[in-house]
């Protein structure tokens, strides 16, 4: 009886792999290594949008907004979270926050987003994930591509809020780049476990 239950949920486990399409995105990743790339993100339920960059070079990531002005970087196994105009830095390790930042979904762990989504249904254009599983905080995300690269992410999240992020000029990556914080002796750093 054990041995066919184990088999039974390695089974439905292998056929949700099989059925959760990232093909698009891993192969948007596999060609664009190390970038940077403007966005603009705007939500259903205002009219403020946010500007800025996203960085990306192998598993790191780093999107700053210019209004308010923040870093989200992604570094091997942290996140840093730096509002940059109060000075304040919020340290969390990835494995327990990955799944709050579409950014590290989509550029930087693509396979987890079978995870937390029972359903895909992906086309020429496009790729939804839908009907999330464990109450994973987003109800829906769609992404948009235009000659092999994302260009636009929708998502929704539990609160039925939509997020449109437009994304637009992709660069090669400047090595100048740094995928860790500035701090200064003033920086207020709060740990997060």
């Amino acid at each position: 009886m054990i041995k066919s239950s184990i088999f039974f949920f390695l089974t439905l486990n292998s056929l949700n792999l099989i059925s959760c399409d990232i093909s698009k995105i891993e192969l948007f990743l596999d060609e664009n290594v190390s970038f940077k790339v403007s966005y603009e993100q705007n939500y259903s339920d205002s009219s403020d949008s946010i500007e800025g960059f996203i960085y990306r070079d192998y598993d790191n990531i780093k999107v700053f907004s210019s209004a308010p002005k923040e870093e989200l970087i992604i570094n091997g196994n942290q996140i840093f979270r730096h509002d940059l105009e109060m000075d304040q830095l919020i340290i969390q390790a990835s494995d327990e926050s990955m799944n709050q930042s579409p950014a590290f979904l989509l550029f930087n762990k693509p396979n987890t987003i079978c995870d937390f989504f029972a359903t895909a249904n992906c086309s020429k254009e496009s790729c939804q994930y839908s009907n999330p599983l464990d109450n994973f905080y987003l109800k829906k995300i769609k992404i948009y591509f235009v000659n092999q690269k994302i260009k636009k992410i929708v998502y929704e999240d539990l609160f039925e809020r939509i997020s449109t992020i437009n994304l637009f000029k992709y660069e090669l990556l400047d090595k100048k780049v740094s995928f860790e914080p500035e701090i200064s002796d003033k920086t207020e750093k709060i740990f997060l476990n």
